[in-house]
């Protein structure tokens, strides 16, 4: 029965903020840019400032799932490659 919050970090790529996130390419150093939301509406990001910008929940012994929605905004095309980046999930209560 413990309130807790879950923030999602910027990501490993050079983000810096929860919907300037990076997806990279180590070899081309080119990147993506893209965004986290709670919402289907992508109208709240998801990032890592508690009562700002985190999920919320109570703690009832089981499991408890969340969703997260993506959007790539308009931007120039990168090039062919694979992108990648790493999100740090911390719960606080």
């Amino acid at each position: 029965a413990t309130n807790y919050t879950l923030g999602l970090s910027n990501g490993s790529g050079g983000g810096t903020g929860p919907t300037q996130r990076r997806m990279t390419n180590p070899a081309t150093s080119g990147y993506v840019t893209y965004g986290i939301y709670r919402n289907a509406a992508r109208t709240q990001a998801w990032g890592n400032s508690s009562g700002v910008d985190t999920a919320s929940g109570k703690g009832n012994g089981r499991s408890q799932a969340f969703t997260a929605y993506g959007r790539v905004p308009i931007q120039p095309a990168p090039l062919s490659y694979t992108y990648t980046d790493t999100i740090v999930a911390t719960i606080t209560y």
